[in-house]
């Protein structure tokens, strides 16, 4: 490690001179300008894995880079949160580089983008941290101007609603300058985190986290929603983590029921806008990333270690989930494409086959470890982890069995694919994830790991492994089961010229197969439902029961 902290200004400077030099290309040059782009990239990467290799899980490293004004430093700090993120959107940058067409515009916004994180990851005052979410603000700006060379209307309002949000954060900085002096991370007194400094703080990274609802769709080359994993995303993370650093303990009580009513509505909303808008998967995929953010910004008011392990395993499987969206945004040609896109959808949904049910289990039981106060949350949480299931699985499903008629000429992408691989592997060892992402980003106790391949939250145990496991069975068994039974999940396309074979749609047949059972069905319900008239004692019991059963966590 080079001495007095050197080494923290040498982090960012390849991206720095990298973009000095991808800014002077012409857009000719878009070969040219990736492989610059790459080894900046490759080179800031090296350069912080090696520091937060070093770092050996003490405090961190700081350094100042002077005092323009009285009172406010620039300040630099690297600590094991700020290098994850830091780490992970630098390598969501590298991994869009390698798509085959990208335009020197793009690389351009890409490194601003990178840049501004990387920034705001190595922050060790509000003002630096200000400063990375602007810069990343301004990348993303570029990238909505990327195609057409100006900025559409959508992109003008996506940074102008960020924008807005980053001056809460300034706001915020101002009142405790004045107040208690300082803006350092590591010294802010607890008692100036009030609600007029966290609220406007806590704005900052709520509106970066829920942006995939408002970065535009329309009129882009490239999918947006994945940019989101190199700026948005992790600016938004770390502003909430250096929340809860500074507040160190609850925040203000308005705050945490405000918080918690906004998480919980968007998970609900957005649930409900991917199942109703099931058959776009780009809507869906842009609504799974808002329910997939909706329970970090719930929780992030409350203190504990619990919720402090929920907000941290909520956070990747968020940064997870926004590099996924490649695979359904733009779906890559042969049935490579439609597999990972289908299978992208279903690790979005918390599905058990990708880190997202992971984290969601450990967001419930944060929640219920709460106690009466989160009933509330926990029905709003565990509401939209089923409609959101739902949701990927109609839109999995449609995707499947329709195929990619747009005939693109596009490889799956390798951001996409890369994530997919990354949330299947941490769904099948969640212990292990445990014990070295999830406690880089939460400092403060993590659930206990058993294990390789489950852990132990406050509701129970969940082994993610093994039911990874158990539904890739449970899938083959179906999987030959209607390869038996001649179905198929992809009609086949029927022309003039050539007769109609005697393969049937998965879906159609199954219901006309089904249709006899289900009417005998009917017969015994309404049955049943002539003798429980006459029994109305017995459903009192069986309906007070179940409900004794259900709800005896939260009354406590």
């Amino acid at each position: 490690m080079l001495g007095a902290g050197l080494q923290l200004v040498l982090i960012p400077a390849p991206l720095v001179a990298a973009a000095i030099v991808v800014f002077a290309l012409s857009p000719r040059q878009a070969r040219i300008a990736c492989v610059v782009a790459g080894v900046g990239l490759a080179a800031t990467i090296g350069l912080l894995a090696v520091e937060a290799a070093l770092l050996n899980g003490s405090g961190g490293i700081e350094t100042s880079l002077g005092t323009p004004v009285a009172g406010i430093t620039y300040l630099l700090r690297l600590d094991l949160p700020g290098a994850t993120l830091g780490l992970a959107a630098a390598a969501a940058g590298l991994l869009l580089l390698l798509e085959g067409d990208r335009q020197t515009r793009e690389v351009s916004a890409l490194l601003i983008c990178v840049l501004g994180t990387m920034i705001a990851a190595l922050s060790g005052n509000v003002v630096m941290l200000v400063g990375g979410i602007e810069i990343a603000g301004v990348g993303t700006l570029l990238m909505t101007s990327a195609a057409r060379g100006r900025p559409g209307r959508g992109g003008l309002v996506a940074l102008g609603i960020e924008h807005l949000a980053s001056l809460g954060l300034l706001v915020a900085g101002v009142q405790l300058l004045s107040s208690a002096g300082t803006t350092d991370f590591a010294v802010i007194p607890a008692g100036a985190m009030g609600a007029t400094v966290a609220g406007p703080w806590a704005v900052a990274g709520v509106i970066r986290l829920l942006s995939p609802a408002f970065v535009p769709i329309r009129g882009n080359r490239t999918p947006s929603a994945a940019w989101a994993t190199t700026g948005a995303i992790p600016c938004g993370a770390i502003v909430l983590l250096r929340l809860r650093e500074a507040a160190g303990g609850p925040l203000p009580e308005g705050i945490t029921i405000g918080l918690a009513v906004v998480g919980g509505a968007a998970a609900v909303a957005a649930a409900v806008v991917a199942l109703r808008r099931s058959g776009a998967p780009v809507m869906v995929g842009r609504a799974l990333c808002v329910a997939s953010a909706a329970p970090v910004v719930a929780l992030t008011g409350i203190a504990g270690a619990s919720a402090g392990a929920a907000v941290a395993a909520g956070i990747c499987a968020l940064m997870l989930v926004s590099a996924l969206t490649p695979a359904w945004e733009q779906i890559g040609r042969g049935r490579g494409g439609t597999v990972l896109a289908a299978f992208a959808l279903g690790a979005a949904g918390s599905l058990p086959i990708g880190f997202g049910i992971t984290a969601l289990i450990l967001e419930l039981s944060a929640t219920v470890s709460i106690g009466r106060p989160g009933a509330a949350l926990v029905a709003a949480l565990g509401l939209s982890g089923l409609l959101a299931a739902a949701a990927a699985v109609r839109a999995a499903a449609r995707i499947a069995t329709e195929g990619n008629h747009e005939a693109s000429q596009r490889y799956p992408s390798v951001l996409a694919t890369a994530a997919a691989a990354v949330s299947f592997v941490a769904a099948l060892i969640p212990g292990t994830v445990a014990t070295s992402v999830l406690a880089s980003l939460n400092s403060g106790g993590l659930t206990e790991p058993i294990g390789a391949v489950a852990i132990r939250a406050d509701a129970g145990d969940w082994s993610g492994g093994y039911v990874v496991v158990a539904c890739a069975i449970v899938a083959a068994g179906v999987w030959a089961f209607a390869t038996l039974a001649g179905w198929t999940l992809v009609a086949p396309r029927r022309s003039d010229a050539t007769p109609a074979t005697s393969t049937r749609a998965l879906g159609l047949a199954m219901a006309r197969r089904l249709r006899p059972l289900a009417i005998r069905g009917n017969a015994f319900l309404h049955q049943t439902d002539d003798w429980l008239v006459v029994q109305p004692q017995l459903v009192v019991v069986f309906g007070g029961a179940v409900a004794l059963i259900v709800f005896a966590q939260l009354f406590h």
